[in-house]
């Protein structure tokens, strides 16, 4: 799971509050991805994808994206001290 976060989750989170997945196709191809990475996993790889990422503590790439968006938000309107 290390791996996966710092060497693929990046690429598929790159700039998206720019591009921002739009279309539930695009949201579900994306998504894949993670789902398969989760599948290597041998201790939860039986297991349903919503169980997966509940036992590794990894949100969906969606609930990701929406998080970001509201951290923007808040840096943007200086809801904390970056000084």
């Amino acid at each position: 799971m290390p791996l996966y976060k710092s060497l693929v989750r990046p690429h598929l989170e790159y700039c998206v509050p720019i591009w921002s997945l739009y279309y539930q196709k695009d949201i579900e191809l994306v998504e894949e991805v993670q789902r398969q990475a989760t599948k290597l996993i041998d201790s939860v790889k039986n297991l349903h994808y919503e169980e997966r990422i509940k036992k590794l503590n990894v949100m969906t790439l969606e609930k990701r994206h929406r998080s970001d968006l509201l951290e923007t938000f808040k840096i943007i309107n200086g809801c904390y001290n970056l000084q």
